[in-house]
């Protein structure tokens, strides 16, 4: 039976609602656990910052990128945050609305992530549409989601080289041309290729990650904001200024007003149902 929208949990800021659809901003602390919980409604989930582990019918699957995730009415799945925490957009309809506007297509699929390639860097560029607070993009997701729906396209496995590439980059900002000759490729393969897979470029990557250490440390510490900018990675406080107000909508000032959440957690696991 459908529930009233609103209910998904962990909500930061309702973004919009219209008649039969609501956009959250929602924010689960880094190192969290949650058991085995369904939703009464479907809702599209768009990841903005950090990561988590998805366990559910359609098998484990890591989500920490560009990325788009569809749970139908009823479906159940459990979660473990990545220590950075985790923010997604998630848009929650109702039945009869999703039934007029994509048709039976939601109702005949299970669980969809559709991770990184063309429809994970879209689902980024939508999720930074909403957060952004210009009209409500309620138009675009749906279309999206119908899009998205209609291809079912899933991104498979990592590809060999990527193992490499992440253990350099953890390390912080390496260089483009050592990067690709340590692979043995050229740097234009290189950047071509990781754009593909992840669906954002290796330096959108950085920034993004930037932000996620950015806003555990604004959460978590009394350290300022510039000396939080150089601590990550900023050139600069503007810097990081900028790379906040594109990829969450709000200064890291509004964020230590503010906070989401995302600091680790520090009471036991807890349980949705």
């Amino acid at each position: 039976m459908a529930g009233r929208l609103g209910q998904i949990h962990d909500v930061a800021e309702v973004l919009a609602q219209s008649p039969g659809a609501i956009a959250n901003l929602a924010a689960l602390a880094g190192g969290r656990e949650i058991a085995a919980h369904g939703h009464a409604n479907a809702y599209l989930q768009l990841h903005v910052l950090g990561g988590y582990s998805d366990c559910g019918e359609a098998g484990e699957r890591l989500i920490d990128g560009p990325a788009a995730s569809f749970f139908p009415a009823g479906s159940a799945h459990a979660m473990r945050i990545a220590p950075g925490g985790l923010a997604t957009v998630i848009i929650e309809f109702d039945a009869q609305r999703l039934q007029r506007l994509v048709g039976e297509r939601a109702r005949s699929t299970g669980v969809i992530h559709w991770i990184g390639g063309a429809l994970g860097a879209q689902a980024a560029e939508l999720g930074r549409w909403w957060l952004a607070r210009p009209s409500p993009p309620f138009a675009a997701t749906t279309a999206f989601l119908a899009a998205a729906l209609a291809s079912k396209a899933q991104a498979q496995g990592p590809p060999r080289w990527l193992g490499g590439l992440e253990a350099e980059l953890a390390g912080g900002a390496p260089r483009a041309d050592r990067l690709a000759a340590r692979l043995g490729v050229t740097r234009p393969w290189l950047g071509r290729a990781y754009r593909a897979w992840r669906g954002e470029g290796i330096a959108q990557t950085l920034r993004r990650r930037r932000v996620a250490a950015a806003a555990q440390l604004i959460e978590r510490s009394e350290l300022g904001l510039a000396d939080i900018a150089a601590a990550v990675g900023f050139c600069d406080q503007s810097h990081m200024n900028r790379a906040f107000q594109h990829l969450l909508g709000r200064t890291p000032a509004a964020l230590r007003a503010t906070p989401l959440g995302l600091a680790p957690a520090t009471c036991a696991p807890s349980a949705h149902g």
